[in-house]
């Protein structure tokens, strides 16, 4: 990932970089959004205006995974750990925090403020509907981010490790016991249990032809 970076600059010194990956999933989120959603969802707009449309939101849903990647990243920096690097890629963001946390305390706030700072993000967008109501594009705009960023926090939450929700469930863990071998051991056997599950969930989803 680190050899397709583009270099966007930084913010509070951490390099900000984009993988090449990333112009592959706008494309495909902004023909989606422009050939799909909003046609279904507001109709009457013209071509140009849903394919705009749809490109700002492709952007903006990045923008949302970037300050995503940012509250784990500052809160990391207030604990004194460094963050190499914050990649956006066809999966979403990484914050590259070079250390483990001190501390059950540590780890718990930097995983969580990731899910922290979406769900501010969703709750605003939901509480623009209102004011946004009179011009369709930014009602659009406003109501799709405040379902992704929610569906954001809950998929993040999941207590599967290295998710969000896994590694406060580490911390936690790590807290109760002291121990942060043993935490990241039971993080990471319920993590593998989770991902299975998943694994079968999607299989019998294609057996009964419900995909």
């Amino acid at each position: 990932m680190k050899q397709s970076n583009i270099p966007l600059g930084r913010i509070l010194g951490i390099p900000i970089g984009l993988d090449f990956s990333w112009f592959l999933i706008f494309a495909l989120i902004t023909w989606s959004m422009a050939t799909s959603y909003y046609p279904a969802a507001f109709p009457g707009w013209s071509t140009s205006l849903y394919w705009l449309t749809g490109a700002a939101t492709a952007v903006l849903l990045f923008v949302s995974v970037l300050l995503h990647e940012l509250g784990h990243s500052v809160i990391a920096l207030r604990f004194k750990i460094p963050v190499n690097r914050i990649t956006l890629f066809i999966f979403g963001g990484v914050a590259e925090i070079g250390g483990e946390p001190p501390s059950a305390w540590a780890e718990f706030w930097i995983a969580i403020a990731g899910p922290v700072v979406s769900l501010v993000l969703a709750l605003l967008c939901y509480l623009l509907q209102p004011p946004a109501a009179t011009l369709s594009p930014l009602l659009a705009l406003v109501q799709y981010l405040a379902y992704i960023n929610f569906s954001l926090v809950l998929f993040n939450l999941i207590p599967g490790f290295p998710l969000d929700g896994g590694r406060v469930f580490r911390a936690i863990v790590w807290g109760a016991t002291g121990n942060l071998q043993r935490a990241t051991v039971i993080a990471g056997t319920i993590g593998r249990v989770i991902a299975y599950l998943f694994i079968v969930v999607g299989i019998w989803q294609i057996v009964v032809g419900n995909f």
